[in-house]
């Protein structure tokens, strides 16, 4: 970033309630990974499926387009095209939006239920409730004394996020993220529902969940990713800003920084 700009001011939890109360009734909404909690859950889950060769030859005709797109091998089970669809991601072949919707349809064949429960066991596995980012927690206690309802907006699964942002005490009806199609029967189809939240998807996902003419009080985000929405709100905070989104915030565009002692942890995609 150029040294010249003016650099984001830092604000306590405290300072961004006072910022945010004057606005009167609206929403607020925070992502995922890396604003809520550490690390990726999407991740986390997607990860334990493949260590268990959990997924099923319904998701490798799509997977095995992916990888053609994106020159991956193709070869293989769906395992093993999911896992070098990964691997393609984590050195920079394969592009984050890709692996997200990936991430959300490559359990194509299992039960919804089946795969609340999974991502449930995992999530405990993992540790997530002592993964929690507790300086965003003083902003959600306010926020629910206020009555102003609160959404999670995340590029992870629609059925990993809800399992998670049980942490927080978040019910399913105020997650916004990445929907799989499911058939009459509750499985899973190899396609998607809905658009990813993600960048500008992040902004017309949520409103299309809280509605037009809600008053958008506040957002939270951590990666580049999460600007638009930030933006879209009276108040964006950046919570333990990455790279991709500290190199975007000149102290021009209104976002703060909410202040944070504790350091960034590796992995998180949004």
């Amino acid at each position: 970033m150029d040294s010249t700009h003016a650099q984001p001011q830092v604000c306590s939890a405290n300072e961004i309630v006072a910022r945010i109360a004057p606005h009167g009734d609206g929403v607020l909404t925070f992502d995922g990974d890396g604003t809520l909690w550490t690390g990726d859950v999407g991740e986390d889950v997607f990860t334990a499926a493949l260590e268990r060769g959990m997924l099923l030859d319904v998701a490798r005709p799509a997977l095995a387009a992916v990888a053609a797109r994106h020159g991956t091998d193709p070869a293989g089970d769906a395992n093993r095209i999911a896992a070098a669809l990964y691997d393609g991601y984590r050195d920079g072949r394969v592009g984050e939006l890709a692996i997200c919707d990936v991430m959300s349809w490559c359990y194509a064949g299992h039960r919804l239920d089946e795969l609340h429960r999974f991502a449930s066991e995992v999530l405990r596995e993992r540790d997530l409730p002592g993964r929690r980012i507790d300086e965003v927690g003083a902003i959600i206690d306010w926020a629910r004394a206020a009555g102003r309802p609160l959404f999670v907006v995340s590029a992870s699964p629609q059925f990993v996020v809800e399992q998670a942002s049980q942490i927080w005490g978040w019910s399913a009806a105020h997650v916004v993220a990445s929907p799989a199609a499911v058939d009459s029967s509750g499985c899973l189809l190899p396609l998607l529902a809905a658009p990813t939240p993600y960048g500008p998807a992040k902004v017309s996902r949520a409103r299309a969940r809280f509605g037009e003419s809600a008053r958008w009080l506040a957002a939270f985000g951590d990666n580049g990713f999460d600007l638009e929405m930030l933006l879209a709100a009276r108040v964006g905070v950046a919570v333990r800003p990455k790279p991709g989104l500290a190199g975007r915030l000149d102290g021009s565009n209104g976002i703060v920084h909410l202040a944070s002692a504790a350091a960034v942890p590796r992995g998180t995609r949004d």
